[in-house]
């Protein structure tokens, strides 16, 4: 069976994501994907997908879609507006939508990023490994751009046998203004005193509208300052904090370069990384330090979490 949609109105920054395009960034090319990863994976449970399929990832203010076919969805991520032929429905549930329904994500919540999976297999190129869009290079996803009215996304479909689902209650985040994300030491930790470090995870940080997929730009009262600065460049990846001479730290994400030159105070236990793709102006953000080991404990519990409670997917 053949779906199809129709993009009527694009949102802010509407594009297609998978889990990311890897193997690749000793080429310089970002990994991409989803930030938030953990929404998309559920979102692609919700609609009985794989859990790396590609998923439409909207930003602040989502797409409005029409269905020119019927079609099972998931939907997960930042709560918002989002109706169905001008009903709300709830999200974290599996949705079916009929031919020339018309799907509507407004002004997110609390968040700024929500998840839209649709049940097939989408009709798209794959680059590197990947149906992702690297905005910079212009490549992946849809035309290696943000969907805009009149686009449409197609996919195959078996006969629909996927029995609705609700997500776990343990596995829906909360997405709070204020975020406590966990660290380890980066390769220049030591570049800041002691006093200097205390001072980073007493911080409260903001986060600046100038963030994007690229990176999380923070800003404090108090800047935090170097011992030594002169760095040759090395290797970053998503979830580097960086710390540049203006003394407002950088949270590197999926789009940012495979080498960057600013020393690499921390970086986020990959366990809390999707939390950042929530993260945007007007919320906080604390910082914890944890030894390696305890951050591997941390992704074992959530990638066991998962696995124990979405069993049947």
């Amino acid at each position: 069976m053949t779906g199809q949609l129709e993009i009527l109105e694009g949102g802010l920054l509407t594009t297609i994501q998978d889990q990311g395009r890897f193997g690749y960034r000793k080429y310089g090319v970002p990994v991409s994907g989803a930030v938030d990863s953990h929404s998309a994976e559920l979102a692609n449970w919700l609609a009985g997908n794989y859990k790396k399929a590609p998923v439409i990832e909207c930003t602040l203010i989502g797409p409005t879609l029409k269905f020119n076919s019927d079609a099972v969805i998931g939907i997960s991520g930042s709560g918002g507006a989002v109706h169905l032929n001008g009903d709300e429905r709830v999200i974290n549930e599996t949705i079916r939508v009929k031919t020339d329904d018309v799907l509507k994500i407004g002004h997110l919540e609390k968040g700024c990023r929500l998840y839209i999976a649709i049940k097939g297999e989408w009709e798209l190129e794959s680059m590197m490994g990947s149906f992702s869009t690297c905005l910079q290079a212009i490549f992946g996803g849809y035309s290696g751009r943000k969907l805009k009215s009149g686009d449409s996304i197609c996919w195959e479909c078996e006969e629909d046998d996927t029995a609705k689902r609700k997500t776990p209650k343990k596995l829906i985040p909360h997405f709070s203004t204020r975020q406590l994300i966990r660290i380890m030491p980066g390769p220049e930790w030591n570049w800041i005193s002691e006093d200097e470090q205390f001072k980073f995870l007493d911080t409260d940080f903001s986060i600046l509208d100038s963030s994007n997929r690229m990176g999380v730009r923070l800003k404090s009262l108090e800047k935090i300052t170097l011992q030594k600065d002169n760095m040759k460049s090395g290797p970053v990846v998503p979830g580097t904090i960086q710390l540049p001479p203006n003394g407002n730290p950088i949270i590197l994400m999926n789009d940012a370069q495979s080498v960057g030159g600013y020393p690499r105070i921390a970086k986020i236990a990959e366990a809390d990384v999707w939390r950042l793709g929530q993260l945007w102006k007007g919320n906080k953000i604390n910082f914890s330090l944890i030894e390696r080991d305890k951050a591997i404990q941390l992704l074992k519990y959530l990638n066991n979490l998962k696995k124990d409670l979405l069993a049947d997917q």
